[in-house]
């Protein structure tokens, strides 16, 4: 009685474990995010503004720079949309041949850097490449029939190993998708392409759009790819004013206005949706028989098989064929090992960081009052959008200046790291998070359990696949880092990524290809378990 009349004296029950962590976590979290993201983008700001020059660079060239960079990039990502889409109705909808397996290979190529990408093809269609010199000895004439290097190689290349973005989301969205909508619409008498044009594309609308998205922002902010085709954007014109002219001033403000340009990106994509309303219509859950092709199942196959070759099988073969002997790989691995183990470290550490820090994100954003919550996923999703090479100068700028001690070490690229990809661990745990029902905390509260048993025992067995999971994806995005970690590596610290490049800019193919197929391995593996997992529900 008497706890009760205090508890009624009070005027509320006693705070749960999740409130009082919601308040510790908040506090954390703004000081993180004001540690990790704002400073570096406010002293690039400010750094561009004070500077007032673009060095050798005038408003006229900085304007065919911007126009050259977006062009390059909605024309990208045009073309992963010609191979996603198609490709995902052929998968999911239809019976076309060995569908299952190209499901799984539509995948690949995110396993594959575009830098490692761009390689493979300088090596295949580049001047000197395999088709060049196959075509000069079958014709006698020594005239150069392909040139992969420059603007259209840049968006061939960038589309290439952005789509399955767009594709994952779309055949995603065409499952979820009651197929009984198109079934009236074909019963009332419109035609197979007429039910593709008018009911399924608008349907997938959101799905394109977001994919679509991540296309263009990948395409945005690629560097190494572009680098390696000697295409002139932003990117490539920063890490030039910086390494090459050791112009901080004018690299500082072409950041500036890519970042600008990255915003204003994100701010048109969230316009556009919020003019439109998109609405699931539901009905009966249950999947959609496979539209039966007939006598185009085979070149619809063949259709699949030729962007997976471009994709996948090209990329693949050409690597193989450069590494040439098993012990030729066996040195190549031996001798690089050390730059193998950097990068498994750091990547390790930065995936162990974000899933821990992201999760402490996401549990106090979610139990954040007011705009709280959405004012933290905002500020961390710009980290994610903004390129590795304007981040990278930032980090240089900031930490040059008010932390030397801190410049130049390995704790930079981990940092780095977390800006650019904490975002993925903290959407990811925030999806399983709301699926939790507060009550089981309060539950184990009433049974006596302290704050730690609550975390231990209840949230954290109902979130370990997917901590897992937000684990796996971190590792393979830093793996595949390079644009940062060229600006920031400390001296004598490379990585995998960081060789690769190397390697191919000094025309050493063979070690380029055996390091490379290592980093595809290492960067493919873990999706492939994670993978398997789902399919065992596991995940």
């Amino acid at each position: 009685m008497a706890q009760a009349g205090s508890i009624a004296l009070a005027g509320r029950t006693p705070e749960p474990v999740s409130g009082r962590l919601a308040q510790a976590g908040t506090v954390a979290l703004l000081a993180g995010v004001g540690l990790l993201i704002l400073p570096p983008l406010l002293y690039l700001a400010s750094s561009a503004v004070q500077a007032g020059t673009l060095g050798a660079l005038s408003i006229g060239s900085l304007a065919g720079l911007a126009l050259t960079t977006l062009a390059l990039a909605g024309l990208a990502t045009v073309w992963a949309m010609a191979l996603a889409l198609p490709l995902a109705w052929l998968v999911v909808r239809t019976d076309m041949p060995f569908r299952n397996a190209c499901r799984w290979l539509a995948v690949i190529p995110l396993a594959i850097p575009s830098y490692i990408g761009a390689m493979a093809y300088i090596t295949f269609l580049g001047p000197v490449g395999s088709v060049n010199t196959w075509l000069s000895s079958l014709t006698g004439s020594h005239q150069q029939w392909l040139n992969i290097y420059g603007f259209w190689g840049g968006v061939f290349v960038l589309g290439l190993f952005t789509y399955p973005y767009i594709f994952l989301l779309v055949s995603a969205a065409l499952e979820a998708t009651n197929p009984s909508v198109e079934e009236t619409a074909r019963s009332l008498g419109e035609s197979p392409l007429g039910v593709l044009r008018r009911v399924t594309l608008p349907m997938l609308r959101p799905s394109i759009l977001a994919g679509g998205l991540l296309a263009f922002l990948y395409a945005l902010s690629d560097f190494g790819s572009l680098s390696l085709l000697r295409v002139q954007v932003f990117t490539t014109a920063i890490y030039h004013q910086l390494n090459t002219r050791f112009d901080q001033a004018a690299a500082a403000m072409l950041s500036f206005v890519l970042v600008l340009i990255t915003l204003a990106v994100l701010l048109s994509q969230r316009v556009l949706m919020s003019r439109r309303s998109y609405v699931t219509i539901t009905g009966t859950a249950r999947v959609a028989r496979p539209l039966p092709l007939g006598r185009w199942r085979w070149p619809a196959a063949a259709l699949a098989g030729g962007i997976l070759s471009l994709s996948v099988f090209i990329p693949l073969g050409v690597l193989l064929a450069q590494t040439g002997s098993l012990e030729q790989f066996t040195d190549v691995l031996r001798e690089q090992w050390a730059f193998i183990r950097n990068s498994l470290a750091l990547a390790g550490a930065a995936a162990t960081l974000a899933m821990i820090i992201g999760f402490l994100i996401a549990f106090s954003a979610k139990r954040a009052k007011g705009p709280v919550g959405a004012a933290i996923s905002g500020t961390i999703q710009i980290g994610y959008a903004i390129p590795g090479t304007v981040l990278g100068l930032s980090l240089i700028l900031l930490y040059n200046t008010y932390l030397p001690w801190l410049y130049g070490t390995v704790g930079v690229l981990v940092l780095a790291y977390l800006i650019r990809f904490l975002t993925q661990s903290v959407q990811g745990i925030d999806a399983a998070l709301a699926g939790i029902n507060p009550h089981l905390e309060e539950a184990a509260r009433s049974l006596a359990a302290s704050p730690g048993t609550v975390l231990r025992r209840v949230l954290a067995p109902l979130v370990r696949p997917t901590l897992f999971a937000v684990w796996t994806l971190v590792f393979i995005s830093a793996m595949k880092e390079l644009d940062a970690t060229l600006l920031l590596r400390p001296a004598g610290f490379d990585t995998l990524p960081v060789r690769v490049y190397i390697h191919t800019v000094e025309a050493e193919y063979a070690k380029a290809g055996a390091l490379a197929l290592l980093l595809i391995a290492f960067t493919a593996l873990p999706w492939l378990v994670v993978t398997r997992l789902r399919e065992k529900k596991l995940v």
